[in-house]
């Protein structure tokens, strides 16, 4: 056990000096120590209500509302950053517009049976899942699950503030680019249940109308399923063997031309809706496939692949326009 230290005790004369010495003081050094006090709290709380307090102004501090503004929902082809060469960003150097991705990895249209946990949070950003927030403004379910959000990446986060404050009405064009990993995941095409949210087409269809309540004057975009390979991959996460076509391998409920098909088939359920074929105007696939700069692995767009999706975007959308 220790023992404190006594305060020294001042003697009267001491205390004299000190008072004096006070009273010498400039009153303008007083004044001099508040001022860097009060601007350090008030830079705190600029900082707090700036940026902690999230406003979408904030993340893209340059939106200009006259401009044509794009919502990008879909997979990795479209979330990943790869330096400006991502395609939303390819798409706003091309066309004067602001573009909005909140495209999140490892995402379906389907959802998932399986409850929400920190290795399972793509069902949360599924587009059944996804559209159901934006539709009702209710992104409670995010919150709930802190743990997620708490180890979620930056890339994440940021999208998440976004989806919370855009102004969906000011949309113009939303993308919805689902597909590969439904195919991925072997996800059912279809069932008897129109809106069957366990199924690519029936949470497509989901998607489509809760988008056009929340944002009514936006045309949507239908994106397929790109060009992608299969690669066997052993429990030490060594590849096995030559990978297969999507065009001829299946996970039971269809190769990527059957996925393609359906979100064809769901497009013209809808007036407002317009379908990219990424098969069939892309020309990539199993006689290509190798060449340099067209994809940088088996399923992600390479930078040359990425400006030729590009290229037929903007087409469309030239198309949609004219």
């Amino acid at each position: 056990m220790g023992f404190e230290k006594e305060p020294e005790m001042k003697t009267d004369s001491e205390k004299e000096i000190n008072e004096v010495r006070e009273s010498k003081k400039n009153p303008s050094d007083r004044v001099l120590f508040w001022i860097p006090a009060v601007l350090f709290f008030a830079g705190t709380l600029a900082l707090f209500f700036g940026i902690f307090k999230y406003r979408p102004e904030i993340i893209f501090p340059a939106v200009e509302k006259e401009k044509t503004q794009l919502l990008f929902l879909g997979d990795s082809n479209i979330d990943y950053s790869f330096g400006g060469t991502e395609i939303p960003e390819m798409v706003m150097k091309e066309y004067d517009s602001v573009a909005y991705n909140c495209a999140i990895g490892g995402t379906c249209a389907a959802n998932s049976r399986k409850p929400y946990k920190r290795t399972n949070y793509y069902s949360m950003f599924s587009l059944y899942n996804l559209s159901k927030m934006i539709e009702t403004g209710d992104f409670s379910v995010m919150t709930r699950n802190r743990e997620f959000l708490d180890s979620a990446s930056s890339n994440i986060k940021d999208k998440v503030l976004i989806l919370e404050h855009l102004d969906y009405s000011a949309m113009d064009y939303v993308v919805l680019h689902y597909g590969m990993n439904d195919y991925f995941t072997g996800f059912p095409l279809e069932s008897d249940e129109r809106f069957d949210e366990y199924t690519y087409k029936g949470a497509l269809r989901c998607g489509i109308e809760r988008m056009h309540k929340a944002c009514p004057d936006a045309k949507i975009i239908l994106s397929s399923i790109t060009y992608c390979r299969y690669q066997e991959v052993s429990s030490e996460g060594i590849e096995v063997g030559e990978p297969f076509s999507g065009l001829s391998f299946d996970f039971g409920q269809g190769t990527i031309d059957a996925y393609r098909d359906a979100m064809k088939e769901v497009s013209e359920e809808y007036p407002y809706t317009f379908f990219l074929d990424n098969l069939e105007g892309m020309q990539l696939g199993d006689s290509n496939y190798a060449e340099e700069g067209l994809f940088q692995d088996h399923m992600h767009l390479g930078e040359k692949g990425r400006a030729i999706y590009t290229e037929g975007f903007l087409k469309l959308i030239r198309e949609i326009e004219r």
